[in-house]
């Protein structure tokens, strides 16, 4: 049995190592191609480019390894199936569950091994691949300017551009410009271009086609809402220079700080929503102290003694004010009420942006065991659909494991939205994939060790026969 299990294992390791290398690769390259015009050609060093890109490999790892184990498990019995040696096997009194039984340890390994990776390293990669992301637009600054908003990322200055280009070159551009605090000055120009110059150490934004606008304040009125006067100038061409000292390249993770849930393990999640939890229960105990009987109600210590009556009515009650007193008192009431009717406000606010916070973590939380789960049922799914099968090769398999990842990743994105938007519970939203495909690995499981022909065409073409047969003898 240890060779059999020996070469089990052989049959599976190899696809599962080539897959997941590929996978992994596939969806590098996809995230690369969102940033490749950011990163490439803008004077980074290659050691960050790669850097970068190893953070981002691990990062796809929980999306590759449950597909990589489904691909892997459902090419190495299909090859099993094809080639007979399944079948040979069972002839030998080993059936499908023992043949399984070396690669349910293997699993039940790599499924520990996962939930220690999304607890352990991949917080570590998310903290490190967003750090060296913040560092490298603070070097690149050009890199952030967004379109259709005014962006003041720049140093002195405050940019708004209605259409970026990828080679660095703008549409519609306003520039402000705040060296001198005393003036007020702006550029608008049709079109611009980014050059970052000196290796880097300076940035050369030239401007076409515009107008330099620029306030003298000897020449107006200080009256601030009096009109303005300004100094207009035209140009084909006007250059200015930023200093990028400022942006320069630190690659200073202390400066990045783990406020995210994606950068917390489950110890940390859990420290956070009991924080979170205490938090809530404070400001509804403030919220109550807050609102109170003072509100209503503040006694004038400067009046009389003898003069205080038992008030009932507000009619009473400001009857017996004197009425150089009663405006002063009228208008503390009415902003007592206003502070009282803003603050459940501010704190309903406060609390619905703690309950999606919540949310956040509990999703976080609940992430780092489906991956785990996930790996497991896939393969109880992929093991069984191959000696259904009985194909190897990058065939049948392949088409059939991607759609039932894409089933898994499909159900997966959308309950985890809707648990982030709190319209189900968190751990409904992160274990409806699991509880989906987990009776379809059952069902699979079942089939394969009856010797079921589920996927054969003929099997299904002499049933729809017999149908049709039965169908005519009535209507004869």
């Amino acid at each position: 049995m240890k060779r059999l299990h020996l070469f089990i294992i052989k049959a599976f390791i190899g696809p599962f190592l080539l897959n997941l290398i590929i996978t992994d690769f596939l969806f590098l390259m996809i995230w690369m191609w969102k940033y490749v015009d950011d990163l490439i050609g803008k004077g980074l060093d290659l050691s960050v480019i790669l850097e970068m890109m190893w953070y981002a490999g691990l990062w796809h790892v929980p999306m590759c390894l449950p597909l990589s184990i489904l691909l892997s498990s459902i090419m190495a019995f299909g090859k099993l199936g094809e080639t007979n040696e399944l079948t040979s096997l069972k002839s030998l009194g080993i059936s499908l569950q023992k043949t399984m039984f070396s690669l349910i340890v293997f699993n039940f390994m790599m499924a520990v091994a996962a939930f220690f990776f999304s607890n352990n390293v991949l917080p570590l990669t998310a903290f490190k691949m967003h750090s060296l992301l913040n560092d490298i637009v603070q070097k690149k600054p050009e890199l952030n300017i967004p379109e259709g908003v005014f962006y003041n990322g720049m140093q002195d200055y405050t940019i708004r551009v209605e259409k970026k280009y990828s080679d660095k070159t703008m549409k519609g551009i306003t520039l402000y410009d705040h060296h001198n605090n005393e003036s007020n000055s702006f550029l608008v120009a049709d079109s611009g271009k980014i050059e970052n110059i000196l290796n880097g150490k300076y940035m050369r934004f030239t401007l076409f086609n515009g107008a330099a606008y620029k306030e003298d304040r000897a020449l107006n009125n200080p009256n601030p809402n009096a009109p303005r006067s300004m100094l207009r100038s035209t140009f084909a061409e006007h250059v200015i220079y930023i200093d990028m000292s400022a942006y320069a390249f630190r690659n200073n993770e202390n400066s990045f700080g783990r406020n995210s849930a994606q950068m917390m393990n489950v110890e940390q999640l859990e420290y956070c929503l009991d924080s979170l939890k205490k938090d809530i229960q404070q400001r509804r105990n403030n919220l109550k102290n807050e609102i109170s009987d003072y509100y209503y109600f503040i006694r004038d210590t400067t009046m009389v003694a003898d003069t205080v009556k038992p008030m009932v009515v507000a009619a009473n009650i400001i009857g017996i004010l004197p009425s150089e007193k009663r405006a002063i008192i009228l208008q503390d009431a009415e902003q007592s009420a206003r502070s009282a009717l803003g603050y459940p406000d501010r704190s309903g606010t406060y609390e619905e942006e703690s309950f999606k916070n919540e949310s956040k973590y509990k999703i976080e939380w609940h992430k780092k065991f489906t991956l785990s789960v996930a790996c497991f049922i896939l393969f109880f799914i992929g093991a069984p659909l191959g000696a259904i099968v009985r194909k190897g090769g990058l065939g049948w398999p392949v088409v059939i494991a991607v759609l039932f990842f894409l089933v898994y990743y499909v159900i997966s994105i959308i309950f985890e939205k809707t648990a982030k938007n709190n319209a189900i519970e968190p751990w409904i939203g992160m274990w409806m994939a699991s509880m989906v495909l987990m009776p379809v690995g059952v069902f699979l499981t079942y089939k394969s060790t009856r010797d079921s022909k589920l996927f054969s065409m003929a099997v299904y073409r002499n049933g729809w026969n017999k149908v049709v047969t039965f169908f005519k003898k009535q209507g004869s």
